[in-house]
């Protein structure tokens, strides 16, 4: 096993291997004493693989007394040519905390800045298609929504409303599904209730089912009554994940939202974790009241009428 002095050494190793071994195990112990050779491997190493490395590495570490010099070298990453070095530096920006890089992480999640590169080299869209592209670039750069999305659970990370604008911007990506997703989760984070009516929208128009998922884990962090009615919409959906994350997300509301829990309970009246929720927060009499003015409320004569068989049903005790 390599002595801390060697693994120090052997970060300037000319041998490249030794060099990715060093980074790794500098980044996972989160030695300081690495912080000055890593700074200038990312500033300067020729290897977009070993930049990358010490990108990452200097997010682990993240020591104090760094900060400073570390968070200008990540911000300065941004800018590399290879795309996994910027998605790595988005990470380690997450990992900071330090909310002078919102400004540049914002930046990042453009989704114009899709583009397809070689190590030294990159293109974006306005200067060549995908069809021009060779395929060695669509296999080594595809596209840039992986730095999209780092940059994205950046801003989660950080959990400051400064960065909403761009994280709502993002749920209106069209290319990408990852990246709708990446959007949502870090906008619970954030936990801003700004966001609930771009997120009640996505949820009532988005196809993939793995969105909606993620869109009602933010939601149900945020915890605004206002996504109560898409969420009971939800409990239909064909997916299971997207049912079971739903039901929480209403639970989760309470006494927040009275009729969409009762709703919720009209379609699901033998669940038993709804039934216990129900007798655990509401009196009967509650039930019965709030019953009686869903069916009063009703101009739907159909809907109308389940309220009313409903609200006789409910006169029998919950059990």
């Amino acid at each position: 096993m390599s002595t801390p002095e060697e693994i120090l050494r052997n970060l300037k190793s000319e041998d490249l291997a030794a060099r990715k071994r060093a980074i790794f195990t500098v980044g996972e112990k989160k030695t300081v004493e690495s912080i000055p050779i890593l700074l200038d491997l990312l500033k300067s190493d020729p290897d977009s693989v070993i930049r990358n490395s010490a990108a990452r590495a200097l997010g682990k570490i993240n020591a104090e007394q760094y900060h400073d010099q570390i968070f200008d070298s990540l911000i300065k990453a941004l800018e590399d040519s290879d795309y996994y070095v910027k998605a790595n530096a988005c990470w380690s920006l997450g990992k900071l905390k330090d909310k002078r890089a919102i400004p540049s992480l914002m930046k990042m999640v453009d989704p114009n800045q899709r583009f397809y590169s070689t190590v030294g080299d990159g293109f974006t869209q306005n200067t060549i298609s995908e069809s021009e592209a060779s395929e060695k670039i669509r296999e080594e750069g595809v596209k840039f929504s992986d730095v999209i999305v780092g940059a994205i659970k950046a801003l989660g990370e950080i959990g400051d409303p400064e960065g909403i604008p761009a994280l709502l911007s993002a749920l209106e990506d069209k290319d990408d599904g990852n990246v709708r997703c990446a959007a949502c989760l870090a906008l619970g984070k954030i936990k801003d209730k700004e966001a609930v009516p771009a997120l009640v929208e996505l949820l009532k128009k988005e196809k993939y089912w793995y969105v909606r998922r993620d869109a009602i884990k933010a939601l149900k962090k945020i915890g605004d009554p206002r996504a109560a009615d898409e969420l009971i919409n939800k409990i239909s959906d064909m997916y299971d994940e997207v049912r079971k994350f739903a039901k929480k997300a209403l639970l989760s509301l309470g006494k927040q939202a009275p009729t969409a829990i009762l709703k919720l309970y009209m379609k699901n009246p033998n669940d038993e974790e709804i039934k216990k929720w129900m007798k655990n927060n509401f009196t009967r009499d509650e039930i019965l009241e709030n019953i009686k003015r869903l069916e009063e409320n009703e101009e739907d004569k159909e809907k109308k009428e389940e309220f009313r068989k409903f609200f006789e049903h409910l006169l029998q005790p919950l059990v």
